[in-house]
């Protein structure tokens, strides 16, 4: 009887693992619909994206910094910013839909770029655009000197 009923139960987990496995290849297929779609119009959406980030290399280095395994705290300490900066930024980033929160332990908010900085390529544009690394840092190898 308690094999019978440990049976069932594991046969009801198998069914929802199965269902949940269903769905997420939903949204992959949804995702990659989405992207092919963004990418049929680049040229109008790396425009959007300048506008973005238009206001200089500090809302550039905040996005590339939130990596999916820093806080806002952890980013300021990074970037050696100060937290109110990079709060008021990573704020701007998400209403833009660039930025996620992808995880929140506790008062900690953990920040991720979505998935469309693949599509668009943001990170490589803003690593070109203002002689940064994929980490926010200032590209010091290639830094002009003075």
């Amino acid at each position: 009887m308690k094999n019978q009923k440990r049976d069932i139960r594991e046969e009801s987990y198998q069914q929802i693992l199965s269902r949940l496995a269903h769905i997420e290849n939903k949204v992959e297929s949804i995702d990659e619909t989405n992207a092919f779609a963004l990418r049929a119009e680049a040229g109008k959406h790396a425009e959007t994206v300048k506008k973005i980030f238009r206001h200089g290399k500090r809302r550039a280095q905040i996005y590339l910094a939130a990596n999916g395994n820093r806080g806002v705290i952890q980013i300021a300490q990074h970037l050696g910013m100060k937290q109110p900066n990079v709060s008021r930024e990573l704020r701007i980033l998400k209403e833009e839909g660039l930025l996620e929160i992808v995880d929140a332990t506790g008062r900690r908010d953990i920040w991720a770029k979505k998935p469309i900085d693949r599509t668009l390529q943001i990170t490589r544009y803003l690593c070109k655009e203002y002689n940064l690394r994929p980490d926010g840092h200032t590209n010091q190898a290639t830094k002009k000197k003075r």
